[in-house]
């Protein structure tokens, strides 16, 4: 809780077009890194199921290649978000299988090339939006700073599904502080959301 509330009053100094970029980087730098993690993977790689609900290496990035899509909508507007929803609401199949009719059939490698592409694309967007307008998502609406600081939560998570798969030690860096400050913060909320009493 000290290190995330530090973290959090160290950012307090910067404006908010500042605090914005900064997070972005974040961002970058964590599909950046769970990139060079994908980049050696053989074919039969991306079919290996992980700890996360049997999903395989390829579920878990196009996952992560819809989600950021769907960023990249609510920047664009929210009726054009609200009508992407409507679309996977009528689907009525899981994210995963949405997600594989969305992308179609493509190589994890080829996979791989568009996910980099459109966090890229994500990433630019959230660096020129108004860091004062609340983008509409799934959830409760946020500011491009903390969707930014979501995404980047999404990316780690997941990406922690690959390193345990892999066999691979993660070595955190400070920008975990982005994540353990979103914690901190939405702990009540996940009981109230609930209708449980936070311990």
């Amino acid at each position: 809780l000290g290190f995330a509330t530090g973290c959090y009053k160290r950012e307090e100094n910067m404006d908010e077009s500042a605090a914005l970029s900064a997070q972005v980087a974040d961002l970058r730098v964590e599909g950046r890194e769970l990139d060079s993690r994908l980049m050696g993977l053989r074919d039969a790689d991306w079919n290996r199921a992980t700890a996360f609900k049997g999903w395989t290496i390829w579920d878990v990035v196009a996952h992560l290649h819809l989600t950021d899509h769907m960023g990249v909508i609510s920047l664009a507007g929210e009726a054009s978000f609200r009508a992407l929803m409507k679309d996977m609401a009528s689907a009525r199949v899981p994210m995963t299988a949405y997600a594989r009719r969305w992308i179609g059939d493509v190589s994890g490698a080829a996979l791989r090339d568009r996910w980099r592409a459109l966090l890229e694309e994500l990433c630019v967007g959230l660096e020129n939006a108004d860091p004062d307008v609340r983008l509409a998502w799934a959830g409760p609406g946020m500011k491009p700073r903390m969707f930014a600081t979501a995404r980047q939560m999404e990316t780690w998570a997941h990406g922690s599904e690959v390193y345990d798969l892999l066999g691979v030690e993660r070595v955190e860096t400070d920008r975990i502080h982005n994540i353990a400050t979103i914690g901190v913060r939405t702990f009540g909320w996940t009981f109230a959301n609930r209708k449980l009493e936070a311990p």
